[in-house]
């Protein structure tokens, strides 16, 4: 990943979520600052689709995000990462 030059300032995650260069680039926020996210290679998508249907024999499917989901990350600084797949554990009931 690469960082980018756009915002100066360390961004909120409320600012993030409506930041808009109008370009189609993905960012990530990490502690307050724009990171750009590289372009996946079709082997990463390959992983992310398999895991996803192996994990969907496992747990139900509203339980399970496949990418275009964001993730607000607590600690010192706004953080917020663009995950492949995502089991939500809050859900699960033991």
């Amino acid at each position: 990943m690469t960082q980018t030059q756009h915002p100066t300032k360390l961004l909120t995650f409320e600012e993030f979520l409506a930041y808009d260069d109008r370009t189609d680039t993905r960012y990530e926020l990490v502690d307050g600052e724009l990171v750009e996210i590289p372009t996946e290679s079709q082997e990463n998508c390959d992983i992310a689709k398999f895991l996803l249907f192996e994990l969907a024999k496992r747990f139900p499917i509203t339980l399970l995000a496949y990418k275009d989901i964001e993730v607000e990350v607590s600690g010192r600084r706004a953080t917020c990462r663009l995950p492949d797949l995502v089991v939500d554990s809050m859900k699960i009931q033991s």
